[in-house]
């Protein structure tokens, strides 16, 4: 597939899924599933190193504040960069966290390849 093509269909998908679906965990309370694009513009771990975590901006809309994401695998974690660009999916809800599922680099190439 084309780079351009691939790219398209990397743009689309984030435009059908940029609201996320909503639904309620077993406690009731609001659970989302995001699948997005976001600019990583923080990253750290707790005290204690046991958690990872990013915080990213949606780079789509400025009407969705950062949102802070934790990254279970720290092999995972590592290999995240600031100041970059990349595709997620995360889940979870603004009262119990957000937790990273699937993520993928945007390349920032301009010249396509």
């Amino acid at each position: 597939m084309k780079p351009i093509c691939s790219k398209l269909l990397l743009v689309l998908a984030a435009a059908l899924f940029i609201g996320g679906c909503t639904s309620k965990d077993k406690d009731n309370e609001p659970f989302e599933a995001v699948a997005t694009s976001i600019r990583v513009t923080e990253k750290g771990r707790s005290d204690d190193s046991a958690k990872n975590w990013i915080v990213g901006s949606n780079v789509n809309t400025d009407t969705i504040g950062p949102v802070r994401i934790e990254v279970e695998n720290e092999m995972v974690w590592n290999l995240i960069e600031p100041n970059r660009e990349y595709f997620v999916n995360y889940q979870g809800s603004v009262q119990q966290g957000y937790v990273l599922e699937q993520i993928e680099r945007i390349d920032d190439d301009s010249d396509g390849k």
